[in-house]
């Protein structure tokens, strides 16, 4: 157990953007729920527990955002996780369930700070762990879909103090759930705050991904050193490689930003032209909210659910894609899926139905092999 002050939570949200691989929300917005919780008087302090803290008696929540990312960037947000977060209590505690602790549905610099955000407001502590160690673009994919962990009850709730319960007849309809989550995201103006798959320490251990946001502050801390020494885009490459087994993929600029907003969600292709020993080569990155798909000169160097993550080379700084442009010059990063989304086929396979969208039909193929090492 271990408490987490502002200068590690800003950390956590640098790390989150990078392991976010293109989606989980923006930075900027992470930073702002910070902000907001300073300005309203809260201390910034939050208990961190690791997953074998917790007892047999304790139930943790995952609470996030869900909609289309540069929807989140014009309309503050916020309120929406608390009351989310309150209803789903309620209701649990009826049927049984004591909630005790909060943890990220996701990584991303705005999805791994809204359940600190709603732990600073509500006294509760944070689980060291989150549900899919990189961030999704649909409740149907992921880890908790692969290991059957129920949606249910699902609870969405809007800035205006509006709340959703619903209770799915099979329980395990990530399906439907997505249905019911994204029709009232895009019904709410494109975002809104969901809470939901009440898990146990078991459940966190064998079938998530433990450790994810102390995995983030160090990433975090990285990116910070790196910069504050002027090291270069060189040095955290080096070091990203040394200390987390990230590869990288390509440098070079965006010459091209395919986008459009539709159903609640950002869709897209990123095309990258080489530079230095990339010179000559194109990337190109297909990205439903995340980064599905990266091919270099049409051959595919990773898929998910391994990561491709994008990090500004002149600011030193992760992106996402609400918030890249033509021009950026930017530096890709692949990285493994967490063990859980491996071991077994199904950590692939929900995400088929998107691969099929982008013309890929073929199994699934480890980061380490598409590249050769």
């Amino acid at each position: 157990m271990k408490i987490l002050k502002e200068e590690d939570i800003k950390n956590i949200i640098v790390g989150a953007t990078f392991l976010g691989s293109g989606g989980g929300g923006s930075p900027q917005h992470g930073f702002e729920l910070l902000e907001r919780l300073k300005s309203e008087g809260y201390e910034i302090a939050v208990t961190l527990k690791n997953p074998e803290e917790l007892t047999t008696e304790d139930y943790v929540v995952m609470v996030a955002g869900i909609g289309a990312p540069r929807a989140f960037k014009e309309k503050k947000f916020g309120l929406e996780a608390i009351y989310a977060f309150d209803t789903i209590s309620k209701i649990s505690f009826i049927g049984g369930k004591n909630i005790t602790h909060l943890m990220a549905g996701e990584i991303g610099g705005f999805n791994t700070m809204v359940p600190i955000y709603v732990a600073i407001a509500k006294g509760v502590p944070i689980v060291n762990a989150d549900g899919n160690g990189r961030a999704v673009p649909e409740l149907g994919t992921g880890l908790y879909p692969t290991y059957n962990i129920p949606p249910n009850p699902l609870v969405l709730a809007n800035s205006e103090g509006d709340s959703v319960v619903a209770y799915l007849k099979d329980p395990v309809n990530h399906g439907a759930a997505e249905i019911i989550a994204r029709q009232l995201a895009v019904g709410w103006g494109m975002l809104a705050a969901f809470a939901t798959w009440i898990v146990n320490k078991e459940q966190i251990m064998n079938f998530l991904a433990p450790y994810t946001t102390t995995l983030s502050q160090k990433i975090g801390e990285i990116f910070i050193q790196v910069k504050d020494k002027s090291k270069g885009i060189e040095k955290l490459t080096e070091t990203l490689k040394k200390e987390i087994g990230a590869y990288e993929l390509f440098k070079g600029k965006i010459t091209n930003l395919e986008f459009k907003t539709e159903g609640g969600f950002d869709f897209g292709t990123t095309t990258i032209q080489g530079e230095g020993k990339y010179a000559g080569k194109t990337m190109t990155i297909d990205f439903k909210n995340e980064n599905m798909l990266a091919k270099i000169d049409g051959k595919i160097v990773t898929m998910v659910p391994d990561l491709i993550c994008m990090v500004d080379m002149d600011n030193i700084f992760p992106l996402t894609n609400a918030d890249t442009k033509e021009g950026d010059k930017v530096s890709i990063f692949g990285l493994p899926a967490p063990e859980n989304a491996r071991k077994s086929p199904k950590g692939f396979e929900c995400w088929r139905h998107i691969l099929k969208k982008l013309k890929y039909e073929g199994d699934y193929i480890p980061l380490e092999k598409l590249i050769g090492r």
